[in-house]
């Protein structure tokens, strides 16, 4: 009886010690990116010392963020790690990387509302501080993304043109990427793998590598890749192509948002759809396209 009574105390105290202990690990999210680890090179800048800080650095890339966003903390260590890598190049003019936490009302006092200031209204928002002129930082999200935008900026070429050269996708940056289950394109090898292609339906993704929806898109579309290409072998191929490091190829096709997918069979462009669809979806759209269009030589249109 004794026991029984202090069951809910004990029950109560082992889960309060189960979130200090989470804490003290550092494992707590809004930890881990509030407050970074002792060798690290992105600069934590605080309300009183943000212009000061800005003052003694000629060029710096900022990121306002807020603790409880699942975007920036997923973008904490990629930012880390982009900062060390950057602090050791030896470049014309050196780059700091810096972070500053946007989600009180105290701290917010900085930009006198999301639409005055720094002009944004989401999380995480970078900013290039060029001697004291503030820029939005316009490159992708990933270390490299970030290595190379602020690298080609110290060295006062165009961000974007370098960018280009490192032709970034999300799928080809992946480990596992495999270019025979979904390649990753660029307005190139669109013309001559996909628009030439006489054989074989295509089903190609336009997207934003910055855009969330999209991200979220990439293990269904994998999936559905693979299970397509059990299905029916030779018939048809999966591909993408990065939309904001080429978006000429979009715009020539009138895809004006994204993440966007459409087919396309001998050089033509078929159905599309637009927005994040679970893997079974794209199977099913897919397995109707294919019947639609059957390739040369079918014996299903020969005979």
């Amino acid at each position: 009886k004794m026991l029984g009574r202090h069951l809910p105390c004990l029950a109560t105290f082992l889960a309060l010690w189960a979130i200090v202990v989470q804490s003290s690990d550092g494992q707590n999210p809004e930890s881990d990116i509030t407050k970074e680890p002792w060798d690290s090179r992105v600069r934590v800048v605080e309300y009183d010392g943000f212009w000061r800080f800005i003052d003694r650095h000629p060029l710096v890339l900022m990121e306002f963020y807020a603790p409880w966003c699942g975007h920036c903390q997923e973008l904490a260590p990629k930012y880390r790690e982009a900062a060390s890598l950057l602090a050791a190049a030896d470049l014309p003019r050196p780059v700091v990387l810096a972070k500053y936490d946007d989600s009180t009302e105290s701290q917010r006092r900085l930009r006198a509302g999301a639409e005055d200031v720094f002009n944004y209204n989401a999380y995480p928002a970078l900013f290039i501080f060029d001697d004291g002129e503030h820029k939005p930082y316009t490159g992708g999200r990933n270390t490299q993304d970030i290595v190379t935008f602020m690298t080609a900026y110290s060295k006062g070429l165009d961000p974007h043109v370098e960018e280009k050269k490192a032709k970034p996708g999300l799928y080809k940056d992946l480990p596992d990427y495999d270019p025979d289950i979904f390649l990753d394109l660029d307005p190139d090898t669109f013309k001559s793998t996909v628009l030439a292609d006489m054989q074989m339906m295509w089903v190609i993704e336009f997207y934003s590598d910055q855009c969330p929806m999209c991200k979220s898109l990439v293990p269904e579309l994998l999936k559905a890749a693979r299970a397509v290409r059990e299905a029916h072998p030779g018939r048809v191929r999966f591909g993408g192509i990065n939309s904001r490091i080429f978006p000429e190829v979009g715009e020539s096709l009138n895809v004006t948002g994204y993440p966007w997918v459409s087919t396309f069979y001998q050089g033509v462009r078929g159905g599309s759809f637009g927005g994040a669809s679970p893997a079974e979806s794209i199977i099913s759209w897919t397995a109707g396209a294919v019947d639609f269009h059957q390739p040369v030589g079918d014996p299903a249109i020969v005979a």
